[in-house]
């Protein structure tokens, strides 16, 4: 399944610290983050409840051009999603 390289509402992706989803982007592309915890150091995106965990690591795998898999996201984070209208913008069945 392909996913959206991008959305062009900059929404809150973490309502726990009220990280946008530029500023998670741009400090992925920029010091070419590769798991949650770096970018959780950078931005703080993912600190908090860790509901939007899911959502950084699809942002990870699209900076890296890797193929995301929605069913293995949503196996892996699902669980720790909080606001579940938040994913319709990325996943077509969550």
């Amino acid at each position: 399944m392909n996913l959206p390289p991008a959305v062009e509402i900059d929404e809150v992706i973490c309502q726990c610290y009220q990280v946008k989803e530029s500023t998670i982007r741009e400090v992925i592309a920029k010091d070419n983050l590769k798991d949650i915890d770096s970018v959780t150091g950078a931005c703080e995106a993912g600190g908090g409840c860790h509901s939007c965990h899911i959502l950084i690591q699809l942002f990870i795998d699209q900076n890296q051009e890797k193929a995301t898999v929605m069913e293995d996201l949503v196996h892996d984070h699902g669980q720790k999603v909080k606001k579940k209208g938040i994913l319709s913008r990325f996943f077509k069945k969550v």
